[in-house]
């Protein structure tokens, strides 16, 4: 069903990833999850998973209700993958994220933007690229990329809802004989998504709608 969002991430991933200023010898991945792209990360670096003490998935290698229980100066690279929209303090977030790095290291953070949010959360932030550049000020060589653009949103927000009358249709036991159709309807809305992002790459405008967000700053040599 997301296809094309996390098709659009590990792009705007890859290509961030291949520009930050090496050498890498260590990592820091904020609110890690089940780690799902350690293997895009530089290889040879020292990776360190870090979540909160629920993290449902057991994998970070640092639990701590305390935000980046770190010394100082201890990373080359701090990354925060679909994660930053959930920080209630996003300027305490950012002012830690530079704590914890070098002189020089990066901080690469991806947010989602056209995307549903989950009520039962206290908090759920989205960000435009104006704000993410005020809440960065005083970095260099701030870089924010938009990740796909209205066709994937558009792709992403119709098979959610497609999503949601396949689960209705679920509870009835004679309909679940229809996802085969549902399975069809998701590929062919992925399919016309796609078409519709290379031919929205070609156009030019000032107004935006990306799937996600991804921005890269340095904490500046001097600290």
């Amino acid at each position: 069903m997301d296809y094309l969002h996390l098709r659009k991430l590990v792009e705007g991933l890859r290509t961030a990833l291949a520009r930050v200023p090496g050498p890498v010898h260590d990592l820091l991945d904020v609110w890690c999850g089940a780690r799902p792209y350690d293997d895009l990360f530089p290889r040879g670096a020292r990776c360190v998973g870090f979540d909160t003490e629920d993290n449902p998935y057991g994998v970070a290698d640092v639990a701590s209700s305390t935000f980046l229980p770190f010394p100082a100066a201890s990373f080359d690279l701090v990354v925060c993958i679909q994660a930053f929209h959930y920080m209630a303090d996003p300027a305490y977030a950012v002012a830690e994220f530079a704590r914890v790095l070098r002189p020089g290291g990066t901080a690469l953070v991806t947010l989602v933007f056209a995307f549903e949010y989950d009520r039962r959360l206290p908090f759920e932030g989205r960000y435009t690229e104006q704000q993410l550049r005020d809440l960065f000020s005083g970095w260099t060589d701030v870089e924010v990329r938009e990740d796909g653009g209205r066709g994937v949103a558009w792709a992403v927000l119709t098979n959610g809802l497609i999503s949601a009358f396949e689960q209705r249709a679920a509870r009835i036991r004679l309909l679940r004989l229809l996802h085969p159709l549902f399975a069809a309807a998701y590929a062919a809305v992925n399919t016309v998504g796609l078409l519709l992002s290379r031919g929205e790459a070609h156009s030019s405008g000032s107004a935006a709608l990306p799937m996600n967000l991804t921005l890269t700053a340095r904490v500046p040599n001097n600290g």
